[in-house]
């Protein structure tokens, strides 16, 4: 099924390319040497790197320099280590290295600023307590960089300070140099629970620094070194386009404080996957290639940074869009659908009208089949089956007389390509002779009720006006005698 093949490789693309360096109180790296380092990187990245694109979880395109090659870990080892003339003679340098190596005496660590950067935010996206086995009782992170146009061949300086909060106020670090990443997706490790952190990012290229350096806003690491479960709740989106068809974004609220690793399980009636992601700078995961008009179940739940744990799932369910939604009713694009309102009005002279609206319009409607057969009483089983032209939206259907049958009434529906679609419908005929005699039989009990009941009152009447005189001639007689 396509969504799951694409689901896949989407996620497997967002989680390559990450870099990281530790955060160190201690060590000091010099800020104008690493500049002039990612000055000479540039160079070899514009040389023997190459444009690339990948996905983010959101769907939307990343276009970065691919310097995975032999050539560029030669360049690279020639910026950092043969800085001196008298090296590169010693060294014998040839290609690469060579080239790394005259790179590096072009850099400088005082150009001015070229242009402006190509990101736009910093932010640390996430943190969770580090797997690294030197690193116990601290948190790592990922450190993304928000990208507003194509960065080409460019290096990223990382600096960053570190705060804590006692007797109120503030106890706050120097920025302190920590490495050259030459990607937007940098891991952070070594973090101290309690104290927060804030990042500064120089963008460098191959000409110099590109534009203003970018801060990131203070961040405070959990004291609590369990993995955080994702925020609820999960909100569903859905939409189309050509490249990906039926389409759905998923949203959960997601804070600084949230696990980089998740796994998310997809599956609706047919299939299920269940893929792990890690988190970028965007803010949605886009599920692809959808199925039309069906129901989804999404599990989504926090894991550990080996990836081996995970939390408490949280989840939602949706339906995806409808052909017609995407196409227009009745579009060849679409499975056919069957007619509606169907309706049936008996008329005097024994047929039956029976109507319906129209699933389409009638140019993507190639012919109606009308079959009805007896399935109860003494007609002929036998089915009756007639063709009608597509502007049709009515049937009139002969009846036996004096005979109690019921019938199955289909409306079957087929497209230009001979697609079909159909709806059924009962159809109860009862016997002329049978429903008069029922007739009279109730209302020679009707006119027997009203007899009886008028006996009775007028018995009623009787005693309730007799009685009382007779009693008041007895006492005036009684009377009378006294």
């Amino acid at each position: 099924m396509g969504l799951y093949s694409s689901l896949f490789i989407l996620l497997l693309c967002a989680a390559n390319l990450v870099t990281s360096f530790v955060v160190l109180p201690y060590i000091q790296i010099d800020y104008a040497h690493l500049i002039r380092v990612a000055h000479c990187k540039a160079k070899c990245s514009e040389k023997y790197g190459y444009p690339k694109t990948r996905e983010n979880l959101d769907g939307s395109i990343d276009e970065y320099f691919y310097v995975n090659t032999e050539e560029y870990a030669k360049c690279e080892n020639g910026c950092l280590q043969f800085q001196h003339r008298r090296d590169m003679k010693r060294g014998n340098l040839t290609g690469e290295t060579l080239q790394g190596a005259k790179f590096w005496l072009e850099s400088t660590a005082h150009s001015g600023k070229v242009g402006s950067s190509p990101i736009s935010s910093a932010e640390l996206l996430c943190q969770m307590p580090s797997a690294t086995p030197d690193l116990d009782d601290s948190f790592e992170g990922l450190l993304g960089l928000t990208k507003i146009r194509p960065s080409g061949p460019v290096q990223y300086v990382v600096q960053w300070k570190q705060r804590t909060y006692a007797l109120g106020y503030y106890d706050e670090s120097q920025w302190i140099t920590a490495s050259v990443e030459p990607d937007t997706m940098i891991k952070v490790d070594g973090m101290i629970p309690g104290v927060q952190y804030k990042f500064l990012i120089t963008v460098v290229g191959p000409a110099g620094k590109l534009g203003d350096t970018i801060q990131s806003e203070w961040t405070e690491i959990s004291s609590t070194l369990v993995v955080k479960s994702p925020g609820s709740p999960l909100i569903v989106k859905n939409g189309f386009n050509s490249e990906q068809g039926v389409v759905a974004h998923l949203h959960f609220p997601r804070t600084a404080y949230d696990s980089c690793y998740f796994r998310l399980q997809v599956k609706n009636a047919t299939n299920s996957v269940v893929t792990d992601i890690r988190v970028d700078p965007t803010y949605s995961i886009l599920l692809s290639h959808l199925e039309f008009d069906s129901s989804y179940a999404v599990t989504f739940s926090a894991l550990s940074s080996d990836q081996n744990t995970a939390t408490t799932p949280i989840s939602v369910r949706f339906n995806s869009f409808q052909c017609k939604q995407v196409y227009g009713k009745g579009s060849l694009q679409c499975a056919p659908e069957s007619v509606s309102n169907i309706r049936v009005a008996i008329q005097p002279n024994s047929t039956a009208m029976i109507t319906w609206t129209a699933s389409a319009e009638p140019e993507n409607i190639l012919t109606y089949a009308i079959t009805y057969q007896a399935y109860l009483g003494p007609c002929n089983k036998d089915p009756t089956t007639v063709y009608l032209p597509a502007p049709s939206t009515s049937y009139e259907m002969p009846l036996p007389r004096n005979v109690h049958c019921e019938f199955m009434f289909r409306i079957t529906n087929y497209d230009a390509i001979g697609r079909e679609a159909f709806a059924e419908t009962r159809i109860a005929v009862m016997q002329e002779k049978l429903i008069n005699s029922s007739l009279k039989i109730i209302a020679v009990g009707v006119s027997f009720t009203f007899l009886i009941f008028a006996v009775l009152c007028f018995a009623v009447c009787r005693c309730c006006n007799k009685c009382p005189v007779k009693v008041s001639e007895n006492k005036a007689k009684l009377t009378d005698y006294a």
